[in-house]
């Protein structure tokens, strides 16, 4: 598992991702990855260990004890440093729709926080938080029903009202955010820009300009989305190396290699022999 979405195979048609989603961070030597990107709203707990996130200028390090609440549409420089040999992370990650909910349910609770300048990306783990954390993520373990698992989850949000003030931020621009999401669901399929702007409903060329407008493209977000569904499979699943490059849309296992390392400074074999 890693900071960022664990994926399934490549499906042949569009799913529906969980209003929550759980998993776990693990790592025997220390990490450091550049450029992870956080596609939805992220709750990290540091069971064991150090984890230290640098946001441009801006470096924060949290271990036992605090919680790290990181905005949709972040890219992170992050590492995981062991404790005795040992690092340890949970992860919470939740659909963006589910906190535009909460934000809407509960406008009072949530107006003061949202107004602070650059709120911190570590928030200290109180007693109730802690409890109700243990709650949710057992239940996303257990696939409970979404229903269910939205009420627990606003349950978590609603008891760090007082801080995690960033993780209802969204960096992400509006057609980025859908592009993102739809190559999500098949990270390896052969995309191309007709096909894209097929599924999102919009011209081709109408597509390219308004990316370009957000600062990005078609060929970036897909390099983007490809490599970091491969670090989530590589740090979550023992597959082989090749397997999960064949997954993420890459032919040629030594090309995906090389733009691994490009992209997060280890390659897939140094990643995978410090989990």
């Amino acid at each position: 598992m890693t900071d960022t979405l664990t994926h399934s195979p490549p499906q042949t048609s569009p799913v529906q991702l969980r209003v929550v989603q759980q998993g776990t961070i693990t790592a025997r030597s220390a990490q450091h990855l550049r450029r992870v990107m956080c596609w939805s709203p992220l709750l990290m707990r540091v069971r064991r260990g150090q984890k230290i996130l640098i946001d441009g200028e801006h470096r924060q390090q949290a271990g036992p004890g605090q919680l790290v609440a990181v905005p949709a549409g972040t890219e992170l420089e992050l590492m995981n440093l062991p404790e005795a040999g040992a690092y340890v992370c949970e992860v919470l990650q939740f659909a963006p729709a589910l906190l535009q909910h909460c934000r809407d349910s509960h406008a009072g609770v949530f107006a003061g926080l949202l107004a602070r300048p650059n709120p911190a990306l570590i928030c200290p783990l109180d007693a109730l938080p802690a409890r109700l954390w243990d709650e949710v993520f057992a239940a996303a373990s257990q696939q409970e029903p979404d229903e269910l698992l939205q009420h627990r989850a606003e349950g978590l949000l609603l008891a760090l009202a007082g801080h995690g003030g960033s993780l209802f931020i969204d960096r992400s621009a509006a057609l980025t955010r859908r592009v993102q999401q739809m190559l999500l669901l098949q990270p390896g399929r052969d995309w191309t820009v007709d096909d894209l702007a097929v599924a999102l409903g919009v011209g081709a060329s109408t597509l390219r300009r308004q990316l370009a407008q957000e600062g990005t493209s078609f060929r970036e977000l897909l390099e983007q989305v490809r490599l970091n569904s491969a670090l989530a499979l590589l740090q979550g699943s023992r597959q082989p190396v090749a397997r999960i490059a064949e997954q993420c849309g890459y032919a040629s296992p030594s090309r995906f290699a090389v733009r691994f390392r490009s992209r997060f400074g280890m390659s897939p074999q140094e990643l995978r022999l410090s989990c």
